[in-house]
């Protein structure tokens, strides 16, 4: 399985140009759409693009709202009020089935161009384009963002410069109004208007939602997709003022803007085909990567993708003129519903943001004597001051080592003092990553771990695997540090109860198994602060637990039930930071509960005869989100996942064969 969440940091002009070219295929750079849809109506024409532009910006704007705030791009989560799970699934697959269909539309667009250009026969053209989009969608989403941050800068300035040479040297030629002919289904300025803006809202969303999931920050995705909105309007205007220099020659040609450049000069037209080549290409890719998302991964995931591009060609052979005229507005009524539906959901997640935002909880704002020192995203780092010495919890992964030192130099420089110990509360990658790079900051540290901790470090395959998923995460948070795994060690190795003095304060370990055999716990005194293990469970940053139980379910359990004894006046849960008040009370029984959902999800699978791949996608339904990205890397949950998976299996088998000895069968 590829990595299909994979974040990789959109800016916000990235943002807008993934929204444009979601809509600026071969319909919009052709002229084929913008005639249909506004130049045929004239100066009435010109107030529909002014409103359909508007519209892009404010549904744009409500969509990345939405999907940062859910922390998800799932179709039906983003159009569905209040996520009815049964409604979600119908819209999803609705919405998967409009985004084929513009690959339809795509590879119809592709041969008529060729054979307008060039007189080749259709089939070629839409040959020509599924073959490009399946090799670019099989790359996954990351690959799709590289194509539109180079392609689609170029293509917008190409656009907007052959339009300009079309309006200078083309002569305005009025025409007779009775002689155009609008859609049949679309037959004034205002319908046609909304038309356009609702089937195009069909193949917006997914793109969209999936840039602002993958954008720097919530502001980020908003400003980007506004912007994406505005460029749209500006794109769609100046094609129009084109096509009504001469609005029956735009009328009678497949392609008028085509028609319009190679009028002008062969190599005008040369090179806007080769601007609407381009544009075919993004839309496509993008909009069929939207649908492709649906299809489950797996060994057939490929020949599904690739026959699904076979039957879109096929259909496409209707003629791209057909599909303008009648297909689109078609699905503009249908996406009617849906623009209902986001703007109902949009104000109700903006209500209910509001809503929490007046009781907002700081999981950061820290009791002393803690202070967060986190260089990046994924694992935490936090710096304990004690009277005498200081000590670190957990070290964060390698790709922000620089940060982490940074932020640790900043506090004990202040204070004239060192880092004095490390504190591990297991070995993964994204807790510590980072400790080489400490050790080498701060040679006369001492690291404290258990007895597996130190044997994890003296493993090549495990170091291998640090070192591999590391890069993984340095390639996805775009950091230059070099990822070594050199220098892992353990100076203390603690026993279950074990003490630190800090001087005035102690820190005890807890062994707390069922994440890891290494995985502890520390209880600061006098203070109260227990530091939680992954043991016992993760929120996300909407608050949602998961379980992350790679070793033992019944270890994890017990590990839950102990911690919960030990009445901490602050827990400190990994990933999320310090639990409020009201979530420190419940805590460790929620985490039992969904520990036991988690393991339910897993066992009616197996009962099922389902595949471990086949468990893991309904696993991935519940437990991972776009959102969860922005902390770790969909290859480290996927591996994770399946260990998850792989132990239970184990755990059902074993519990088969215990109730058989039961009964005496």
């Amino acid at each position: 399985m590829k990595d299909n969440s994979k974040s990789v940091n959109l800016n916000v002009l990235n943002v807008a140009l993934m929204f444009v070219g979601a809509i600026m295929g071969a319909g919009f750079a052709s002229g084929r759409e913008i005639w249909q849809f506004f130049g045929v109506f004239g100066t009435e024409g010109k107030i529909g693009v002014l409103l359909v532009g508007m519209l892009f910006i404010i549904l744009g704007i409500m969509t990345a709202y939405i999907a940062r705030k859910l922390g998800t791009n799932e179709m039906g989560k983003i159009i569905v009020p209040g996520n009815n799970e049964k409604i979600s699934a119908v819209i999803s697959w609705f919405m998967a089935f409009i985004l084929f269909t513009v690959m339809i539309n795509m590879t119809a667009a592709c041969g008529a161009m060729l054979n307008q250009l060039f007189g080749l026969h259709r089939a070629v053209g839409g040959v020509l384009i599924a073959v490009l989009v399946v090799a670019t969608v099989l790359g996954e989403f990351h690959r799709i963002s590289k194509v539109f941050r180079y392609i689609m800068p170029v293509l917008f300035t190409a656009v907007v410069a052959v339009s300009i040479i079309v309006i200078l040297k083309c002569e305005k030629v009025d025409a007779d109004p009775s002689l155009l002919s609008p859609s049949p289904i679309a037959g004034n300025w205002a319908l046609a208007s909304c038309l356009y803006i609702s089937y195009n809202i069909l193949a917006m969303i997914p793109i969209v939602a999936t840039s602002s999931i993958n954008s720097k920050s919530e502001k980020t995705a908003i400003l980007g997709s506004g912007l994406g909105g505005v460029l749209l309007g500006v794109l769609a205007y100046v094609i129009v003022s084109v096509l009504q220099r001469d609005m029956l020659f735009a009328q009678a040609a497949d392609m008028p803007m085509l028609a319009y450049s190679t009028g002008v000069a062969p190599a005008v037209g040369l090179v806007y085909s080769a601007i609407l080549f381009a544009a075919i290409y993004s839309s496509a890719t993008s909009n069929f990567y939207g649908f492709t998302t649906k299809i489950k991964e797996g060994p057939v995931k490929g020949k599904l993708v690739i026959a699904a591009a076979a039957l879109a060609f096929l259909l496409g052979l209707v003629g791209f003129k057909n599909i303008v005229a009648y297909m689109f507005p078609v699905e503009g009524y249908l996406g009617f519903i849906i623009i209902a539906m986001i703007v109902v959901n949009f104000f109700k997640v903006l209500r209910s943001s509001k809503k929490s935002e007046g009781t907002e909880y700081d999981p950061f704002d820290l009791p002393e004597p803690l202070v967060r020192v986190t260089g990046g995203k994924g694992g935490e780092a936090i710096l304990i001051i004690g009277s005498e010495k200081t000590g670190l919890y957990d070290c964060g992964m390698a790709c922000f080592s620089d940060r982490l030192i940074e932020n640790i130099h900043k506090v004990l420089d202040e204070q004239n003092r060192t880092l004095d110990c490390i504190f591990l509360s297991h070995t993964h990658y994204d807790h510590i990553g980072a400790l080489p790079y400490l050790l080498k900051e701060w040679p006369d540290a001492k690291v404290y771990g258990n007895g597996k901790a130190a044997a994890v470090f003296n493993s090549e395959g495990a170091k291998k695997t640090m070192v591999r998923l590391g890069r993984n995460a340095g390639e996805q948070f775009g950091s230059s540090v070099e990822i070594t795994a050199d220098g892992m060690k353990v100076d203390v190795i603690l026993k279950d109860g074990d003490t630190v003095s800090l001087g005035k304060e102690t820190v005890t370990a807890i062994f707390t198994g069922g994440h890891t055999d290494c995985s502890v716990s520390y209880l600061l005194e006098p203070q109260k602060i227990l530091f939680a293990s992954e043991s016992t469970g993760v929120i996300n940053g909407t608050g949602f637990m998961y379980p992350s139980i790679l070793k033992s379910y019944s270890d994890a359990v017990a590990s839950a039930e102990r911690l919960k004894q030990m009445e901490a006046d602050y827990i400190m849960v990994p990933h999320y930071g310090v639990l409020s008040e009201k979530d420190k009370v419940t805590f460790f029984d929620d985490f039992i509960e969904e520990a036991k959902r988690e393991r339910q999800l897993i066992f009616k699978g197996i009962e099922e005869g389902l595949s471990d791949e086949e468990i893991l996608e309904r696993h991935k339904a519940v437990y991972w989100s776009e959102g969860r990205s922005a902390k770790q890397p969909f290859s480290a949950y996927k591996l994770n996942a399946e260990i998850t998976i792989s132990m239970t299996r184990i755990d059902f088998s074993e519990n088969c064969d215990r109730i058989i000895k039961e009964r005496g069968d």
